[in-house]
């Protein structure tokens, strides 16, 4: 099973590792792409639905494509209404939407991150060998709400000069949960993506 994925962050942004990286933890026979990156939502709205088209032309079996609900272009973006106007480009190039998971992700990828204290915890262990403050799950969405300064405040009020480097930190970060049931049981749109890859898993 051959999969890609369509982006809207920078090349060698955490959502490239960070997906992947959970695409092969939930499913490790899958064959995985390297992730097509398109900067921004105006990338993905724009160039997305070519992108899809030519990775299922090429040999994918099927094609996540992944944004964050904010920011969308300055305004706090509709995932339904995005998700039905991506669907809509899909359909005008007689793309299969059968064989594409379009994922608009609420609020962020640190949203869903944060959600499981876990993961966050035992990241920060390896920075100290001093006791360490609980960061605790953030299961609501109101929680889960403004996810970057969160951790960012955090580390600021606790551990004061120690910074937080979203690139790098998120993937150390993700790769030190147990697994993925906590998010996607406090997070509808993490759960959309893990069931799917779920789906697809031979």
């Amino acid at each position: 099973m051959r999969i890609g994925f369509v982006l809207e962050c920078q090349t060698g942004g955490s959502d490239a590792t960070v997906y992947k990286y959970v695409a092969e933890r939930l499913c490790p026979i899958l064959s995985i792409e390297k992730p097509k990156t398109l900067v921004n939502k105006i990338g993905v709205f724009n160039e997305g639905p070519a992108v899809t088209q030519t990775l299922l032309e090429t040999g994918c079996d099927f094609v996540f494509v992944i944004w964050d609900r904010k920011p969308r272009f300055g305004v706090l973006g509709n995932c339904e209404t995005d998700i039905a106007t991506f669907n809509l480009s899909l359909v005008q190039l007689n793309i299969d939407l059968q064989r594409v998971f379009v994922c608009c992700i609420d609020e962020m990828l640190e949203s869903w991150l944060i959600i499981d204290g876990r993961g966050f915890d035992r990241w920060l262990q390896l920075k100290t060998n001093h006791p360490l403050a609980d960061f605790g799950d953030h299961t609501s969405r109101a929680e889960q709400s403004d996810p970057k300064n969160r951790i960012r405040a955090f580390l600021r009020i606790n551990y004061g000069a120690w910074k937080y480097n979203e690139s790098e930190d998120n993937f150390e970060i993700v790769k030190h949960l147990p697994d993925f049931d906590r998010a996607a049981r406090w997070n509808e749109s993490f759960r959309f993506f893990k069931e799917s890859v779920e789906a697809i898993c031979p």
